[in-house]
């Protein structure tokens, strides 16, 4: 969604959650951590405005689906329909519709709002597995610049120009702003990207960069040690990775590949015996094999460092 977008929903319910600071700090903080460019209430805003007109488009769906096909026939008994509704049982189908109609609308109203409060967190993650994996990288090439005699504020500058390494580049492009934007010096520029980053490795590394600058020490001695200690850390994780990557291998043959075969089996005999029915078959290759093999797909994207 576009800028505009959310400056117009701002412009209609911005005061509402302008006087909501306090009670959105975690939103503000994750969208700060994101490098989301929106303040948290035009991004409430623009929550707001998409989940009413989500739940506006799936009430006119809904309607039209129940004009076309008509409304389900529910057979009254005495948990549906008591005794007492006897009399008004001929309006049996506008009350469904209507019952419908408000339930989608809060289902839907409250599932696209609930997806808004948690993207920034989701895509904060992201950014932080993004950052971890490259930082090792990006120690080693300031390690480089460094022994080059290459100064701190030029070495940030550079690796904040150089998009090889992804999101950390990102991040030292907003120290690189402080400093030369904002007027910060060196230390607090790096302090306030210590508290903002979503990566609490990267978070270690300026700390102690702050420590190494404020107390004299050698940059480049610290940036030496650090390097070597990432990579180490870089491969023990990426073996640790290999080694939970073949686990869950084995784990979906076993229960999304044999499995499953052996249950298909099983019940395709027992049906031809009369003894099951060929549901349990349906849901077993159309509903357990796909939505397990989709569960796993993402579970390994969300684990798998990025290159």
């Amino acid at each position: 969604m576009s800028n505009l977008y959310f400056t117009f929903a701002f412009n209609i319910f911005g005061k509402y959650y302008a006087r909501k600071r306090i009670d959105y700090f975690g939103l503000r903080y994750n969208l700060m951590k994101n490098r989301m460019d929106l303040a948290y209430d035009a991004y409430l805003s623009g929550a707001l405005l998409s989940s009413i007109i989500c739940s506006v488009v799936a009430l006119v769906g809904f309607n039209i689906i129940i004009t076309l096909l008509g409304v389900p026939d529910i057979k009254a008994t005495r948990l549906t329909f008591p005794a007492w509704t006897a009399p008004y049982i001929a309006y049996k189908p506008i009350v469904i519709a209507i019952i419908g109609s408000i339930l989608l609308m809060g289902l839907v109203f409250l599932v696209v709002y609930k997806t808004f409060m948690l993207y920034p967190a989701i895509m904060a993650g992201d950014r932080k597995r993004n950052i971890d994996t490259m930082l090792p990288y990006a120690v080693n090439y300031m390690s480089a610049m460094s022994g080059a005699g290459v100064l701190p504020v030029e070495l940030f500058r550079s690796l904040a120009n150089n998009s090889l390494y992804g999101q950390v580049s990102v991040e030292f492009r907003f120290l690189v702003r402080d400093l030369e934007v904002l007027g910060y010096d060196l230390v607090t520029a790096m302090k306030s990207l210590s508290a903002t980053t979503p990566s609490m490795m990267l978070q270690d590394f300026l700390q102690g960069a702050v420590t190494v600058v404020t107390s004299g020490g050698q940059v480049e001695t610290y940036f030496q040690i650090k390097a070597d200690q990432y990579i180490v850390e870089n491969r023990q994780n990426q073996k640790e990775f290999l080694e939970t990557l073949g686990l869950l291998g084995e784990t979906y043959v076993t229960a999304f590949v044999a499995g499953p075969l052996f249950l298909i089996v099983v019940m395709s005999i027992m049906s031809i015996m009369g003894s099951a029915q060929m549901v349990f078959l349906y849901l077993i290759i159309y509903a357990l094999i796909p939505i397990g093999s989709i569960m796993y797909v993402v579970l390994i994207s969300s684990l798998t460092p990025e290159a």
